[in-house]
């Protein structure tokens, strides 16, 4: 069972906002290399308060990744414990008065998404299958991973594969090489 999920998120606000975003994260990870329960609340300059980690701020722990793209632009990203930080992004969004839009993936407990948050008003927050966020999100990959599937004889039979829900989203050659790659397996 897997343990991370993967975040990924664009922050777009006034600099001084971002500037004040900035330099409470570093003060929050000066002793560790990652945000939990009380350094969180440290990011969102409040007090601690009693509740549940994962109601407050979505995850236990969030490997954060800052990186300022512009003066009014940032991306912080990174690993959390189990499921997305969109409590995390919810909350700084209506703190510091920005644009999030983030995305999520956790292959192990098969589930992807998208979330969008503008100065504290949720916009977008919708969750699927693993496998249609790779579809929708990295194309080239999923047409990869599928055609990689059919190599390694994941499926029965041709029709198997051409009854796949994205089949009809692959390229002439793309189906020619995972037909291909059905009968060199089946050979």
């Amino acid at each position: 069972m897997a343990n991370h999920c993967y975040n990924y998120a664009l922050l777009e606000g006034s600099k001084e906002m971002l500037d004040l975003l900035e330099s409470r994260l570093k003060e929050a990870t000066t002793e560790q290399s990652h945000l939990w329960y009380e350094t969180l609340f440290t990011v969102l300059g409040k007090e601690k308060e009693e509740g549940d980690t994962y109601d407050l701020f979505g995850s236990k722990w969030f490997e954060a990744d800052w990186s300022r793209l512009s003066d009014t632009s940032a991306s912080l990203s990174g690993s959390s414990a189990w499921s997305p930080v969109l409590p995390f992004y919810h909350k700084l969004s209506e703190i510091y008065g920005l644009n999030i839009t983030a995305d999520y993936e956790e292959a192990g407990m098969d589930f992807g998404g998208w979330f969008s948050v503008n100065k504290g008003v949720i916009t977008r927050d919708v969750s699927v299958s693993y496998e249609e966020f790779l579809w929708e999100n990295n194309e080239d990959y999923a047409i990869e991973r599928f055609i990689d599937d059919i190599s390694n004889g994941y499926y029965s039979s041709i029709n198997k594969i051409m009854e796949h829900k994205y089949w009809n989203r692959l390229s002439q050659a793309d189906k020619k090489i995972a037909i291909s790659s059905f009968n060199e397996y089946n050979s």
